[in-house]
Protein backbone atom coordinates (compact mmCIF):
# COMPACT_ATOMS: atom_id res chain seq x y z
CA UNK A 1 0.00 0.00 0.00
CA UNK A 2 2.59 2.30 0.75
CA UNK A 3 4.36 2.15 -2.44
CA UNK A 4 0.60 2.99 -4.01
CA UNK A 5 0.30 6.27 -1.70
CA UNK A 6 4.04 7.32 -2.39
CA UNK A 7 3.45 6.42 -6.25
CA UNK A 8 0.46 9.41 -6.00
CA UNK A 9 2.92 11.70 -4.10
CA UNK A 10 5.10 11.89 -6.89
CA UNK A 11 2.71 11.98 -9.64
CA UNK A 12 0.50 14.79 -8.32
CA UNK A 13 3.33 16.39 -6.32
CA UNK A 14 1.47 16.66 -3.10
CA UNK A 15 4.27 17.83 -0.92
CA UNK A 16 7.71 19.19 -1.24
CA UNK A 17 10.46 18.35 1.52
CA UNK A 18 10.18 20.19 4.64
CA UNK A 19 6.54 21.61 4.35
CA UNK A 20 4.29 22.54 7.34
CA UNK A 21 0.77 19.93 6.52
CA UNK A 22 -1.94 20.02 8.60
CA UNK A 23 -3.66 16.57 8.95
CA UNK A 24 -7.48 15.79 9.14
CA UNK A 25 -7.75 13.35 12.06
CA UNK A 26 -11.30 12.03 13.24
CA UNK A 27 -9.85 8.88 14.94
CA UNK A 28 -11.11 6.74 12.55
CA UNK A 29 -9.26 3.98 10.57
CA UNK A 30 -8.74 6.19 7.51
CA UNK A 31 -7.36 8.82 9.25
CA UNK A 32 -5.04 6.74 11.78
CA UNK A 33 -3.51 5.27 8.62
CA UNK A 34 -2.43 8.69 6.96
CA UNK A 35 -1.05 10.11 10.01
CA UNK A 36 1.05 7.01 10.37
CA UNK A 37 2.01 6.72 6.37
CA UNK A 38 2.66 10.56 6.15
CA UNK A 39 4.99 10.71 9.61
CA UNK A 40 7.10 7.74 8.30
CA UNK A 41 7.56 10.02 5.00
CA UNK A 42 10.93 10.32 5.85
CA UNK A 43 12.34 11.66 2.93
CA UNK A 44 10.21 14.44 3.19
CA UNK A 45 10.62 15.29 6.80
CA UNK A 46 7.37 17.11 6.95
CA UNK A 47 6.19 19.41 9.55
CA UNK A 48 2.64 17.76 10.77
CA UNK A 49 -0.11 19.69 12.59
CA UNK A 50 -2.51 16.90 13.70
CA UNK A 51 -6.17 18.58 13.97
CA UNK A 52 -9.52 17.15 15.28
CA UNK A 53 -12.66 18.75 14.70
CA UNK A 54 -15.41 18.06 17.63
CA UNK A 55 -18.52 18.74 15.97
CA UNK A 56 -20.16 17.28 19.78
CA UNK A 57 -22.49 14.81 18.16
CA UNK A 58 -21.13 12.01 20.09
CA UNK A 59 -19.99 12.63 23.11
CA UNK A 60 -18.21 9.45 24.34
CA UNK A 61 -16.71 8.09 21.15
CA UNK A 62 -15.68 12.41 21.23
CA UNK A 63 -13.74 11.28 24.21
CA UNK A 64 -12.74 7.92 22.61
CA UNK A 65 -11.12 9.97 19.87
CA UNK A 66 -9.57 12.88 21.56
CA UNK A 67 -7.76 10.25 24.36
CA UNK A 68 -6.22 8.64 20.45
CA UNK A 69 -5.36 11.69 19.15
CA UNK A 70 -3.27 12.51 22.10
CA UNK A 71 -1.75 9.43 22.07
CA UNK A 72 -0.74 9.55 18.60
CA UNK A 73 0.67 12.90 19.26
CA UNK A 74 2.93 11.84 22.19
CA UNK A 75 3.98 8.53 20.01
CA UNK A 76 5.04 10.14 17.10
CA UNK A 77 6.04 13.70 18.81
CA UNK A 78 3.53 15.79 16.45
CA UNK A 79 1.82 18.81 17.41
CA UNK A 80 -1.67 17.87 18.14
CA UNK A 81 -5.05 20.52 18.56
CA UNK A 82 -8.67 19.62 18.69
CA UNK A 83 -11.40 22.41 17.62
CA UNK A 84 -14.48 22.00 19.19
CA UNK A 85 -17.76 23.38 17.68
CA UNK A 86 -21.40 22.86 18.74
CA UNK A 87 -23.23 22.02 15.93
CA UNK A 88 -26.68 20.41 17.98
CA UNK A 89 -26.78 24.29 19.16
CA UNK A 90 -26.34 25.67 16.01
CA UNK A 91 -28.63 23.69 14.43
CA UNK A 92 -31.55 24.54 16.86
CA UNK A 93 -30.34 28.02 16.38
CA UNK A 94 -31.24 27.80 12.88
CA UNK A 95 -32.75 24.22 11.49
CA UNK A 96 -30.33 23.04 8.14
CA UNK A 97 -28.74 20.03 6.61
CA UNK A 98 -26.60 18.81 9.65
CA UNK A 99 -24.25 16.83 7.28
CA UNK A 100 -23.78 19.97 5.50
CA UNK A 101 -23.66 22.24 8.32
CA UNK A 102 -20.50 19.87 9.80
CA UNK A 103 -18.95 19.77 6.43
CA UNK A 104 -18.80 23.46 6.15
CA UNK A 105 -17.47 24.40 9.54
CA UNK A 106 -14.63 21.93 9.17
CA UNK A 107 -13.33 23.43 5.94
CA UNK A 108 -13.63 26.88 7.92
CA UNK A 109 -11.32 25.55 10.45
CA UNK A 110 -9.13 23.81 8.26
CA UNK A 111 -8.18 27.18 6.23
CA UNK A 112 -7.95 28.71 10.33
CA UNK A 113 -5.39 26.19 11.68
CA UNK A 114 -3.45 26.13 8.01
CA UNK A 115 -2.94 29.81 8.37
CA UNK A 116 -2.71 29.23 12.15
CA UNK A 117 0.58 27.62 11.83
CA UNK A 118 1.60 28.79 8.56
CA UNK A 119 0.76 25.68 6.51
CA UNK A 120 1.32 25.04 3.05
CA UNK A 121 -1.02 21.59 2.94
CA UNK A 122 -4.32 20.09 4.32
CA UNK A 123 -4.15 16.56 3.92
CA UNK A 124 -7.39 14.72 4.49
CA UNK A 125 -7.66 10.79 4.30
CA UNK A 126 -10.73 9.93 1.69
CA UNK A 127 -9.43 6.69 -0.60
CA UNK A 128 -10.69 4.70 -3.27
CA UNK A 129 -14.03 3.48 -2.06
CA UNK A 130 -14.90 6.83 -1.45
CA UNK A 131 -14.46 7.98 -4.27
CA UNK A 132 -16.88 5.30 -5.84
CA UNK A 133 -19.34 6.26 -3.26
CA UNK A 134 -19.10 9.61 -4.43
CA UNK A 135 -18.91 9.22 -7.92
CA UNK A 136 -22.14 6.82 -7.38
CA UNK A 137 -24.28 9.11 -5.18
CA UNK A 138 -23.80 11.63 -7.65
CA UNK A 139 -24.67 9.95 -10.62
CA UNK A 140 -27.59 8.75 -8.76
CA UNK A 141 -28.87 12.76 -8.00
CA UNK A 142 -28.43 13.57 -11.89
CA UNK A 143 -24.78 15.03 -12.23
CA UNK A 144 -23.07 15.88 -15.29
CA UNK A 145 -19.69 14.87 -16.46
CA UNK A 146 -18.45 17.09 -13.83
CA UNK A 147 -19.53 15.62 -10.97
CA UNK A 148 -18.64 12.09 -12.20
CA UNK A 149 -15.02 13.26 -11.42
CA UNK A 150 -15.56 12.89 -8.22
CA UNK A 151 -12.70 14.22 -5.44
CA UNK A 152 -9.82 15.26 -6.63
CA UNK A 153 -6.52 14.13 -5.25
CA UNK A 154 -5.64 17.74 -4.83
CA UNK A 155 -7.74 20.87 -4.76
CA UNK A 156 -6.50 24.20 -4.74
CA UNK A 157 -2.87 23.87 -4.54
CA UNK A 158 -3.68 22.84 -0.09
CA UNK A 159 -6.25 20.07 -0.09
CA UNK A 160 -4.09 16.87 -0.94
CA UNK A 161 -5.60 13.14 -0.49
CA UNK A 162 -2.59 10.81 -0.69
CA UNK A 163 -4.89 7.86 -0.27
CA UNK A 164 -7.29 8.03 -2.97
CA UNK A 165 -5.61 5.69 -4.62
CA UNK A 166 -6.01 3.04 -2.22
CA UNK A 167 -9.11 1.05 -1.18
CA UNK A 168 -10.86 0.53 2.51
CA UNK A 169 -9.43 -3.12 2.80
CA UNK A 170 -5.87 -2.36 1.69
CA UNK A 171 -6.24 0.44 4.48
CA UNK A 172 -7.86 -2.19 7.23
CA UNK A 173 -5.13 -4.68 6.42
CA UNK A 174 -2.40 -1.69 6.56
CA UNK A 175 -3.36 -0.40 9.92
CA UNK A 176 -3.76 -4.19 11.15
CA UNK A 177 -0.18 -5.09 10.38
CA UNK A 178 1.08 -2.24 12.50
CA UNK A 179 -0.84 -2.34 15.07
CA UNK A 180 -2.94 0.76 14.88
CA UNK A 181 -5.62 1.80 16.74
CA UNK A 182 -8.68 3.53 15.55
CA UNK A 183 -12.33 4.56 17.37
CA UNK A 184 -15.43 3.26 14.97
CA UNK A 185 -17.33 6.18 14.23
CA UNK A 186 -21.31 4.24 15.37
CA UNK A 187 -22.51 6.69 12.77
CA UNK A 188 -21.32 5.34 9.57
CA UNK A 189 -23.36 2.30 10.26
CA UNK A 190 -26.58 4.25 10.57
CA UNK A 191 -28.93 3.66 7.48
CA UNK A 192 -30.47 6.89 7.87
CA UNK A 193 -27.67 8.37 6.10
CA UNK A 194 -28.00 8.29 2.07
CA UNK A 195 -24.18 7.62 1.78
CA UNK A 196 -24.31 4.57 4.19
CA UNK A 197 -27.16 2.81 2.38
CA UNK A 198 -24.89 3.06 -0.99
CA UNK A 199 -22.12 2.03 1.10
CA UNK A 200 -23.85 -1.38 2.49
CA UNK A 201 -26.92 -1.92 0.69
CA UNK A 202 -26.71 -0.85 -2.71
CA UNK A 203 -23.05 -1.39 -3.49
CA UNK A 204 -23.02 -4.92 -2.35
CA UNK A 205 -25.99 -5.73 -4.03
CA UNK A 206 -24.49 -4.45 -7.63
CA UNK A 207 -21.47 -6.54 -6.86
CA UNK A 208 -23.04 -9.71 -6.13
CA UNK A 209 -25.58 -9.73 -8.70
CA UNK A 210 -24.23 -7.32 -11.61
CA UNK A 211 -20.42 -6.70 -11.66
CA UNK A 212 -18.08 -7.90 -8.46
CA UNK A 213 -15.66 -5.16 -9.85
CA UNK A 214 -18.34 -2.40 -10.14
CA UNK A 215 -16.26 0.40 -7.56
CA UNK A 216 -13.35 0.11 -10.07
CA UNK A 217 -15.69 0.39 -12.88
CA UNK A 218 -17.11 2.98 -11.17
CA UNK A 219 -13.13 4.88 -10.31
CA UNK A 220 -12.40 3.79 -14.31
CA UNK A 221 -15.70 6.46 -15.16
CA UNK A 222 -14.19 9.16 -12.83
CA UNK A 223 -10.66 8.89 -14.47
CA UNK A 224 -12.22 9.46 -17.51
CA UNK A 225 -14.52 12.47 -16.87
CA UNK A 226 -11.46 14.74 -15.25
CA UNK A 227 -9.52 13.66 -18.52
CA UNK A 228 -12.69 15.19 -20.19
CA UNK A 229 -12.52 18.25 -17.80
CA UNK A 230 -9.71 19.07 -17.95
CA UNK A 231 -10.45 19.77 -22.05
CA UNK A 232 -13.25 21.15 -21.34
CA UNK A 233 -11.37 24.00 -18.76
CA UNK A 234 -8.92 25.00 -21.41
CA UNK A 235 -11.72 25.80 -24.05
CA UNK A 236 -13.93 27.09 -20.82
CA UNK A 237 -11.59 30.02 -20.15
CA UNK A 238 -11.57 31.55 -23.78
CA UNK A 239 -15.54 31.44 -23.88
CA UNK A 240 -15.85 32.56 -20.33
CA UNK A 241 -13.67 35.53 -19.94
CA UNK A 242 -15.42 36.91 -23.35
CA UNK A 243 -18.54 36.48 -22.32
CA UNK A 244 -18.56 37.36 -18.73
CA UNK A 245 -19.39 40.72 -16.79
CA UNK A 246 -18.26 40.83 -13.10
CA UNK A 247 -19.60 43.11 -10.50
CA UNK A 248 -19.40 43.50 -6.98
CA UNK A 249 -22.72 41.78 -6.04
CA UNK A 250 -23.74 39.94 -9.02
CA UNK A 251 -22.35 38.33 -12.49
CA UNK A 252 -23.26 39.28 -16.01
CA UNK A 253 -23.46 36.90 -19.10
CA UNK A 254 -23.51 39.12 -22.53
CA UNK A 255 -26.54 37.51 -24.16
CA UNK A 256 -25.64 37.72 -27.25
CA UNK A 257 -22.10 35.89 -26.90
CA UNK A 258 -23.77 33.31 -24.54
CA UNK A 259 -26.36 32.36 -27.57
CA UNK A 260 -23.35 31.62 -29.64
CA UNK A 261 -21.94 29.49 -27.55
CA UNK A 262 -22.28 25.40 -28.02
CA UNK A 263 -24.77 24.43 -25.92
CA UNK A 264 -22.34 22.34 -23.70
CA UNK A 265 -19.92 25.11 -23.16
CA UNK A 266 -23.48 27.16 -21.98
CA UNK A 267 -23.92 24.91 -19.37
CA UNK A 268 -20.17 24.78 -18.05
CA UNK A 269 -20.71 28.97 -18.72
CA UNK A 270 -24.20 28.74 -16.28
CA UNK A 271 -22.29 26.17 -13.79
CA UNK A 272 -19.00 28.63 -13.25
CA UNK A 273 -21.33 31.36 -13.30
CA UNK A 274 -23.22 30.45 -10.25
CA UNK A 275 -19.43 29.17 -8.57
CA UNK A 276 -18.24 32.49 -8.52
CA UNK A 277 -21.09 34.14 -7.34
CA UNK A 278 -20.54 32.27 -4.04
CA UNK A 279 -24.08 29.87 -4.03
CA UNK A 280 -22.80 26.99 -2.14
CA UNK A 281 -25.26 24.89 -3.46
CA UNK A 282 -24.23 22.51 -6.22
CA UNK A 283 -26.53 22.68 -9.10
CA UNK A 284 -27.53 19.47 -10.44
CA UNK A 285 -27.32 18.58 -14.50
CA UNK A 286 -31.38 18.66 -14.86
CA UNK A 287 -31.48 22.02 -13.07
CA UNK A 288 -28.50 23.63 -14.89
CA UNK A 289 -30.06 21.73 -18.31
CA UNK A 290 -33.87 23.58 -16.98
CA UNK A 291 -32.04 27.02 -16.87
CA UNK A 292 -30.39 27.30 -19.88
CA UNK A 293 -33.37 25.86 -22.03
CA UNK A 294 -35.43 28.76 -20.10
CA UNK A 295 -32.77 31.11 -21.37
CA UNK A 296 -32.31 29.97 -25.68
CA UNK A 297 -36.27 29.70 -25.26
CA UNK A 298 -37.22 33.06 -24.11
CA UNK A 299 -33.72 34.75 -25.48
CA UNK A 300 -34.34 38.56 -25.29
CA UNK A 301 -37.75 38.79 -23.19
CA UNK A 302 -35.98 36.35 -20.77
CA UNK A 303 -38.40 36.78 -17.74
CA UNK A 304 -36.67 36.94 -14.29
CA UNK A 305 -36.85 34.23 -12.09
CA UNK A 306 -34.87 32.66 -8.98
CA UNK A 307 -32.77 29.79 -8.59
CA UNK A 308 -30.89 27.94 -6.04
CA UNK A 309 -30.72 29.76 -2.37
CA UNK A 310 -33.30 32.55 -4.35
CA UNK A 311 -30.17 33.85 -6.60
CA UNK A 312 -32.15 36.27 -8.71
CA UNK A 313 -31.73 35.81 -12.38
CA UNK A 314 -32.69 38.78 -14.87
CA UNK A 315 -31.97 40.71 -18.23
CA UNK A 316 -30.83 44.29 -17.75
CA UNK A 317 -29.24 45.73 -20.76
CA UNK A 318 -28.75 42.86 -22.64
CA UNK A 319 -26.41 41.22 -19.98
CA UNK A 320 -28.04 38.38 -18.65
CA UNK A 321 -27.22 38.71 -14.39
CA UNK A 322 -27.30 36.40 -11.63
CA UNK A 323 -27.58 38.16 -8.31
CA UNK A 324 -27.65 37.07 -4.54
CA UNK A 325 -30.48 38.48 -2.57
CA UNK A 326 -28.16 39.10 0.45
CA UNK A 327 -27.07 42.84 0.23
CA UNK A 328 -26.89 44.82 3.77
CA UNK A 329 -26.89 48.84 2.59
CA UNK A 330 -26.22 49.42 6.22
CA UNK A 331 -23.10 47.09 6.67
CA UNK A 332 -21.62 49.32 3.62
CA UNK A 333 -21.41 52.56 6.00
CA UNK A 334 -19.27 51.18 8.68
CA UNK A 335 -15.95 50.75 9.00
CA UNK A 336 -14.67 46.32 8.89
CA UNK A 337 -11.35 46.07 10.96
CA UNK A 338 -8.95 43.61 9.12
CA UNK A 339 -7.11 41.21 10.43
CA UNK A 340 -3.35 41.28 9.11
CA UNK A 341 -2.11 38.73 8.65
CA UNK A 342 -5.28 36.71 9.13
CA UNK A 343 -9.06 36.65 7.59
CA UNK A 344 -12.03 38.86 8.07
CA UNK A 345 -15.52 38.82 7.18
CA UNK A 346 -17.24 41.30 5.55
CA UNK A 347 -20.52 41.89 6.44
CA UNK A 348 -21.79 43.79 4.06
CA UNK A 349 -21.10 41.42 0.84
CA UNK A 350 -20.50 37.49 1.15
CA UNK A 351 -16.67 37.75 1.21
CA UNK A 352 -13.60 37.38 3.07
CA UNK A 353 -10.06 39.33 2.74
CA UNK A 354 -7.40 36.57 3.48
CA UNK A 355 -3.62 38.23 4.31
CA UNK A 356 -0.96 35.99 4.19
CA UNK A 357 2.76 36.30 3.68
CA UNK A 358 3.90 35.20 -0.11
CA UNK A 359 6.83 35.26 -2.17
CA UNK A 360 6.83 36.95 -5.55
CA UNK A 361 4.72 35.20 -7.89
CA UNK A 362 6.77 33.11 -10.52
CA UNK A 363 4.36 34.06 -13.55
CA UNK A 364 2.59 37.65 -12.84
CA UNK A 365 -0.11 36.83 -15.53
CA UNK A 366 -1.30 34.04 -13.60
CA UNK A 367 -2.21 36.40 -10.79
CA UNK A 368 -5.86 36.17 -10.48
CA UNK A 369 -8.38 39.16 -10.29
CA UNK A 370 -9.46 38.86 -6.97
CA UNK A 371 -6.11 38.87 -5.64
CA UNK A 372 -3.35 41.26 -5.06
CA UNK A 373 0.38 41.07 -4.16
CA UNK A 374 1.57 44.31 -2.39
CA UNK A 375 4.99 45.57 -0.57
CA UNK A 376 4.57 44.85 3.27
CA UNK A 377 6.82 47.72 4.34
CA UNK A 378 4.46 51.01 2.56
CA UNK A 379 1.45 49.60 4.45
CA UNK A 380 0.64 52.02 7.14
CA UNK A 381 -1.31 49.15 9.74
CA UNK A 382 -3.88 48.50 10.60
CA UNK A 383 -5.85 48.19 7.71
CA UNK A 384 -9.44 48.48 7.16
CA UNK A 385 -12.51 48.35 4.92
CA UNK A 386 -15.32 50.77 4.02
CA UNK A 387 -17.29 51.87 0.62
CA UNK A 388 -17.20 54.32 -1.82
CA UNK A 389 -17.46 58.24 -0.44
CA UNK A 390 -17.66 61.07 -2.65
CA UNK A 391 -14.15 62.99 -3.18
CA UNK A 392 -12.51 59.19 -3.07
CA UNK A 393 -8.82 59.01 -4.64
CA UNK A 394 -6.46 56.79 -5.35
CA UNK A 395 -3.61 55.87 -7.60
CA UNK A 396 -4.44 53.16 -9.81
CA UNK A 397 -1.84 50.51 -10.63
CA UNK A 398 0.36 51.38 -13.74
CA UNK A 399 -0.45 55.49 -13.32
CA UNK A 400 2.07 58.15 -12.16
CA UNK A 401 -0.73 60.41 -10.75
CA UNK A 402 -3.99 60.10 -8.64
CA UNK A 403 -7.26 59.57 -9.72
CA UNK A 404 -11.22 60.20 -8.08
CA UNK A 405 -12.71 56.82 -7.40
CA UNK A 406 -15.86 58.14 -9.23
CA UNK A 407 -13.77 58.36 -12.28
CA UNK A 408 -12.14 55.10 -12.38
CA UNK A 409 -15.94 53.58 -11.72
CA UNK A 410 -16.87 55.23 -15.10
CA UNK A 411 -13.73 54.19 -17.04
CA UNK A 412 -14.86 50.61 -15.61
CA UNK A 413 -18.13 50.93 -16.73
CA UNK A 414 -19.39 50.15 -13.24
CA UNK A 415 -22.89 51.25 -12.77
CA UNK A 416 -24.05 54.17 -10.62
CA UNK A 417 -26.30 51.58 -7.99
CA UNK A 418 -22.95 49.63 -7.56
CA UNK A 419 -20.29 51.96 -6.94
CA UNK A 420 -21.44 51.83 -2.91
CA UNK A 421 -21.24 48.00 -3.05
CA UNK A 422 -17.40 47.85 -4.11
CA UNK A 423 -15.10 47.17 -1.08
CA UNK A 424 -11.76 49.32 -0.60
CA UNK A 425 -9.16 48.20 1.38
CA UNK A 426 -7.54 51.27 2.89
CA UNK A 427 -4.56 52.12 5.13
CA UNK A 428 -4.46 53.76 8.72
CA UNK A 429 -3.98 56.65 6.97
CA UNK A 430 -7.09 56.59 4.74
CA UNK A 431 -4.99 55.47 1.60
CA UNK A 432 -7.41 53.06 -1.01
CA UNK A 433 -4.81 50.58 -1.69
CA UNK A 434 -7.02 47.63 -3.50
CA UNK A 435 -10.33 48.40 -5.16
CA UNK A 436 -11.41 44.95 -4.03
CA UNK A 437 -11.67 43.07 -7.84
CA UNK A 438 -10.44 45.65 -9.96
CA UNK A 439 -7.32 47.51 -9.49
CA UNK A 440 -5.07 47.72 -6.48
CA UNK A 441 -2.78 51.03 -6.05
CA UNK A 442 0.16 51.59 -7.67
CA UNK A 443 1.89 52.96 -4.41
CA UNK A 444 1.92 49.80 -2.74
CA UNK A 445 3.33 47.32 -5.47
CA UNK A 446 5.95 44.97 -5.12
CA UNK A 447 9.31 45.67 -6.65
CA UNK A 448 12.74 44.51 -6.84
CA UNK A 449 13.96 45.70 -3.78
CA UNK A 450 10.46 44.47 -1.73
CA UNK A 451 11.99 42.20 0.81
CA UNK A 452 8.46 41.48 2.56
CA UNK A 453 5.77 40.42 0.52
CA UNK A 454 1.85 39.46 1.84
CA UNK A 455 -0.76 38.44 -0.77
CA UNK A 456 -4.14 39.88 -0.28
CA UNK A 457 -7.33 37.23 -1.61
CA UNK A 458 -10.72 38.16 -1.49
CA UNK A 459 -12.56 35.02 -1.23
CA UNK A 460 -16.19 34.21 -1.90
CA UNK A 461 -18.11 32.47 1.02
CA UNK A 462 -21.75 32.37 0.16
CA UNK A 463 -22.71 33.78 3.44
CA UNK A 464 -23.54 36.89 4.50
CA UNK A 465 -23.53 37.80 7.70
CA UNK A 466 -27.34 38.15 8.19
CA UNK A 467 -27.36 34.35 7.09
Amino acid sequence: MITKVKKTIVQYGLFKPGETVVVGFSGGIDSVCLLHVLQSLAEYRLQLVVLYVNHSLRPEENRAEVELLEQYGRQYGLLTKQVIIDIPGRLRSKPQSLQLLARNERYRIFEEVRREFSASKIALAHHRDDQAETILYRLIRGTGLDGLAGIPVERDGVYVRPLLGVTRAEIRDYVTAHNLKWVEDSSNHKLLYQRNRLRHQLIPQIEQDYNPRFKEALNRLGELAREHNRFIQALLRQSFSEVRIGESDRVGLRLDLFLTLDPYLQYHVLRDTLAELGVEYRMELQALQKLRSKITAENYQFKKTHICHKTLVYLEGGVLYFQRPDWDEKSCLELVAVNAPGITRLGAVPMELVIEEASIPGDWSKVAPNEIYVDREKLNLPLKVRYWQPGDVFRPFGMTGSQKLHDFFINQKISRRLRGKIPLLLTSDDRIIWVVGYRMADDVKVTQKTQNIWRISAVSTGISEGD
